[in-house]
């Protein structure tokens, strides 16, 4: 029997160590500290020297105090100093001459702890105390260390006998007072509020906003060396009673906050956290052991939060060039050279580059019989960038209980030296790596987060950084298959999973008909055309402003550096695919385009026929109820008559004046013509078509 149970053990002391093996389940290692007794509270820690100083009913023979109806005394100071690698077992009085009849604490200490801010009631001189009376308001105190002795405490001037003023906590450089309060006109009962230190006066009291306070109360605030504060709520969505959250100040404004993990936070009342700089190691209060007591906590695996969306690196472009000079294209034809070796020959030509770098991009006009450059029509010089951001590389769909690589390795932070990578896979369980591996035993779509931690600089200060991802998991290959045919993309060119490389879409229909373009008209000047931005070739410097409903408006230098406004276009295109009222206006055009019926008859004539005039009057319609959208004029003839392309450009510019004399800018509409063939190089006969395509949002 015996060996039994052994072997049992033994199996499942394997499982579970293969299990945490690849990760964990908590953020946070939790300790109680050795001080602390079961009959007595203690709270509401303070950094002070090398130690801490906190509040406790404990009692103590150098003072009489009165007691609550429970028998219980009220609140001192203590100080405890670090013995080895945790507080030591003995605490004491921090000052007698602090001391009073009445509550005293918390505090927060100043100026290398030669300045203390605590809290206490504002009337101490009875000699006696009515425990019941609410009349004898907190208030806060300073008092100043001369040698040894702290001197009298002189009391903060908005102190009030109307309302408490208590649980202070100072910034690092002294500038900023953070404190709780009931006054009124605040959120609910107790309210967070700041004062700054200007010309050595506190200045009036600032109420922290909807965004920290509720209708409930929120407390014990602490400001951490790095900016970040932390505070107790019941008010903000949490475990129960009191809960521990933070929020960080950005751009004069606080985040949304953090509600802290567990073992941190509890059930029970959780408050008064204290932390280094980073949050890596620090102190709490709580109730879990029906006592206030005081626990030491380490950070394992950081918490994120307010993490950016990936955006994918586009190296994929459009190029035209609208300005152009006419060829005889019997002795001669347009030719792209795009910088990395490629050329292709054309007037519009799709090219996509493998990586950033630095490219120069040509158009030139090549004669036919010699091979050589009759003339340079275009030069760009551009440096093609990836975004700065944290970078998760994994599948985007996967099956139960199959291994799902996760890498960070295309990460791209260049101005920050890297040392951490955090994920959290959104089932409850975290791991640390740049590759690591990970399985899920539900089906779901899951919320990876992919945090990384940079070196500490000169001030001891870590920077954090966020991305997400979201991953389909499925239980069948049938399910999965599914999604994929739904996700493959059905254009020619498009970007893949990774954002980097390009995916040619085999066709293997031969009566699927693929379009070239081999012509377009337009007297713009020379332009290179990435997707739905264009960049203009000017000798001065010339700027392009994008509007955005995501963003504000943001102005790009393009000569200076176009490859930024290429990827922040590519954001900005994303956000267009779920636009429900573009979506309408894309629906419409095909409709339109199928409708249309125009002649190279009608082109002679310069007319339309009753039947196209309506179309063309709701395109009007359209442009000009919409007036950031972009139209393309596509006509797609077939190869058997050669003057089939003259005619075709001439009645997509028919197209483009009448819209243009009927009020539609000239810049928002292009024009071209495309020779249709199919995929085994044969001729269609049979296939005109026109196309209204929007190109812009």
């Amino acid at each position: 029997m015996n060996k039994f149970f052994t072997i049992i053990l033994l199996v499942l002391f394997t499982l579970i160590s293969s299990f945490f093996a690849n990760g964990q389940t908590a953020n946070y290692e939790v300790n109680s500290t050795s001080f602390c007794s079961a009959q007595d509270d203690e709270y509401s820690s303070a950094y002070y020297k090398d130690g801490i100083v906190f509040c406790s009913n404990r009692r103590t023979d150098l003072f009489v105090t009165f007691s609550t109806p429970e028998d219980k005394e009220l609140f001192n100071m203590f100080y405890v100093p670090v013995q080895g690698d945790s507080l030591g077992k003995s605490p004491a009085i921090l000052a007698t001459e602090l001391m009073t009849n009445f509550n005293d604490g918390p505090a927060c200490f100043g100026s290398n702890d030669s300045v203390i801010i605590f809290s206490r009631n504002n009337e101490v001189n009875n000699k006696k105390r009515d425990s019941k009376d609410d009349k004898n308001t907190l208030g806060l105190f300073t008092s100043h260390l001369n040698g040894i002795v702290w001197s009298n405490p002189e009391p903060f001037e908005y102190n009030s006998l109307d309302h408490h003023v208590t649980m202070p906590s100072l910034s690092e450089d002294g500038s900023k007072l953070f404190f709780v309060s009931d006054m009124s006109g605040g959120f609910g009962g107790l309210d967070i509020y700041l004062c700054e230190k200007i010309n050595n006066t506190w200045s009036t009291p600032q109420n922290l906003g909807a965004e920290i306070n509720t209708n409930g109360d929120e407390s014990f605030p602490f400001i951490s060396a790095s900016g970040e504060l932390f505070f107790a709520s019941d008010g903000h969505k949490g475990l129960g009673g009191l809960d521990i959250f933070s929020s960080k100040m950005i751009d004069g404004e606080w985040q949304e906050v953090l509600h802290i993990n567990t073992p941190i936070n509890s059930k029970f009342d959780d408050f008064g956290l204290i932390t280094d700089r980073n949050f890596e190691k620090g102190y709490f209060s709580s109730n879990r052991n029906a006592s206030d007591d005081i626990f030491d906590f380490k950070t394992m695996f950081p918490q994120f939060t307010n993490c950016d969306t990936i955006k994918e690196n586009q190296y994929c472009f459009l190029f035209y060039d609208e300005y152009y000079t006419p060829v005889d294209t019997a002795t001669s034809y347009y030719e792209w050279f795009f910088g990395d070796g490629v050329k292709v020959k054309g007037k519009e030509a799709e090219h996509c580059y493998v990586g950033p770098g630095k490219y120069t991009v040509e158009l030139n006009i090549i004669d036919k019989r010699t091979g050589e450059v009759f003339m340079r029509q275009t030069n760009y010089e551009f440096e093609l960038l990836d975004f700065e951001q944290a970078y998760i590389s994994c599948v985007d769909e996967a099956l139960t209980k199959n291994q799902i690589n996760f890498e960070a390795s295309k990460t791209n932070l260049p101005s920050i030296n890297l040392e951490k990578y955090f994920w959290d896979f959104d089932d409850g369980i975290l791991d640390e790596g740049i590759s690591v591996s990970h399985s899920y035993d539900k089906a779901g779509v899951y919320n990876v987060v992919l945090g990384v931690l940079s070196e500490k600089d000169s001030l001891g200060n870590r920077k954090k950084i966020c991305v997400e991802k979201n991953l389909a998991v499925v239980k069948n290959p049938t399910a999965l298959m599914r999604m994929k045919s739904e996700n493959k993309p059905h254009n020619k060119n498009n970007p893949s999973t990774d954002g980097n490389f390009v995916v040619q879409q085999e066709l293997y229909d031969p009566f699927i008909i693929q379009p070239k373009l081999i012509h377009i008209a337009s007297d713009a000047r020379g332009i290179l055309k990435a997707f739905d931005l264009v960049f203009f070739e000017s000798f001065e410097k010339e700027k392009y402003f994008i509007n955005s409903n995501i963003e504000e408006s943001e102005e790009i230098d393009l000569n200076s550096n176009p490859a930024k406004a290429l990827a922040l276009e590519s954001l900005l295109n994303s956000s267009r695919k779920s636009n429900a009222k573009l979506h309408s206006i894309e629906k419409e055009l095909q409709v339109l385009s199928a409708q249309f019926q125009y002649s190279f008859i009608e082109v002679e004539k310069q007319s339309f026929s009753e039947s196209a005039t309506p179309i063309l009057n709701r395109l009007l319609e359209i442009l000009l109820s919409n007036a950031l959208l972009e139209l393309k004029i596509g006509y797609h003839v077939n190869t058997q008559s050669k003057q089939s392309f003259d005619r075709a450009g001439k009645a997509t510019q028919s197209i483009a004046d009448y819209l243009i004399e009927r009020g539609v800018e000239k810049f928002r509409l292009r024009t071209a013509v495309y020779e249709i063939t199919n995929q085994l190089g044969e001729e269609n006969k049979d296939t005109n078509s026109l196309e209204f395509k929007a190109i812009k949002e």
